[in-house]
């Protein structure tokens, strides 16, 4: 196994293993650190059948089904399917669209998955880049007023907000039930490294605790021109088979929806089970 750091601000590529070698405990573990010391690590591949998907992702930690019922594979319920294929008609899987702004997977649940794959199946001709932020810098990169202004604040995530571009795909009564509205700390601690990231989510992050609604919105806005400086990303283009895996903890991500009308884009996801944000 090889680990080659990307020329970007996060994220190493993986060579010289198969999706099998995931279940010995060396590998896993050196899978482990790469992930923690990058943050994001893609993993390229042939396609996995669901089964091997959630024997690879057990690497990174327990996989766990994602709220949505209707997306979860009926062989293994901890294996989503993600279609954003543009139909003619110009609509498209509504995850997708919502997918378009920066966002970290589950930040509405009062215990957010650690880290998520995403595994490509089917891919357009272009386009479709899946694109990451290094929360880690641009926490650093805030100007020190603001970073002391910020710390010590919590905020309310919510599976809505009216501050998100798009709404979401519309819950079940059990799955309401699942995600009542839930704060988490703005400035978010690594329980691996002890390292400060601002905790942003554009989709599900609605508010600022003891703040009023204009004044919380225009700290967000602040907070987020910080967060969309290319300085922070690294865009991955996809090939059929890549699989990619990146700690929620410290990164947002985030979907160019630029490819051809009809082309199929099938993803298949897995999120790791994680722990209470601090």
């Amino acid at each position: 196994m090889k680990v080659v750091p990307l020329d970007a601000p996060l994220g190493a590529r993986i060579e010289g293993i198969c999706w099998e070698d995931a279940t010995k405990p060396d590998v896993a573990q050196a899978l482990n650190k790469a992930l923690g010391e990058h943050l994001l690590v893609v993993v390229p591949g042939q396609p996995m059948t669901a089964p091997l998907m959630r024997d690879f992702a057990a690497a990174f930690g327990k996989p766990r089904a994602q709220l949505l019922r209707y997306k979860r594979n009926g062989e293994v319920p901890e294996v989503s399917t993600m279609v954003s294929t543009l139909m003619a008609d110009g609509t498209t899987d509504k995850t997708a669209l919502r997918s378009e702004d920066w966002h970290t997977d589950d930040s509405y649940m009062a215990v957010p998955a650690k880290a998520t794959l995403l595994h490509n199946m089917e891919t357009p001709s272009r386009g479709g880049r899946t694109w990451f932020c290094n929360m880690h810098t641009v926490y650093e990169a805030l100007p020190e007023s603001t970073r002391k202004r910020i710390d010590g604040k919590r905020a309310m995530h919510a599976y809505d907000t009216p501050r998100a571009r798009n709404r979401p795909s519309t819950r079940t009564v059990q799955e309401i039930a699942e995600t009542p509205d839930v704060e988490h700390p703005l400035v978010r601690t690594h329980p691996d490294t002890g390292r400060k990231a601002l905790y942003l989510n554009f989709n599900r992050l609605d508010r600022i605790l003891g703040m009023e609604r204009a004044e919380s919105d225009e700290l967000l806005d602040e907070l987020a021109a910080e967060a969309r400086k290319p300085a922070h990303h690294f865009g991955h283009a996809w090939t059929v088979g890549d699989c990619v895996v990146w700690d929620n903890r410290a990164t947002m991500h985030r979907v160019d929806v630029d490819y051809p009308m009809g082309e199929r884009r099938i993803m298949q996801r897995v999120l790791i089970e994680g722990d209470k944000p601090f």
